[in-house]
């Protein structure tokens, strides 16, 4: 009889809503994964891209550029002087 009292009835297994549950889990889930990703792909990559180039372009001269390129050679329509 010690065996008998011993043993328990499991729980009855949720059978309505269950996909509805777990959508809305996942749903949720994923909406803060990718927020997450957003934001650390913005902090991480962006960022630090928007100060590169703000730096590139606080010191360059397009004239500069153009009349070495020019001078290397490199536009057909220009001649390179020697």
């Amino acid at each position: 009889m010690s065996a008998a009292t011993a043993i328990s009835k499991l729980p009855k297994p949720q059978l309505r809503g269950l996909y509805e549950k777990k959508t809305k889990i996942h749903l949720l889930l994923s909406v803060v994964l990718s927020i997450g990703a957003g934001l650390s792909y913005k902090y991480s990559i962006g960022e630090p891209r928007k100060k590169a180039y703000a730096e590139f372009y606080k010191n360059y001269d397009a004239e500069e550029d153009f009349e070495r390129m020019r001078k290397l050679g490199l536009f057909s329509s220009c001649p390179a002087d020697d």
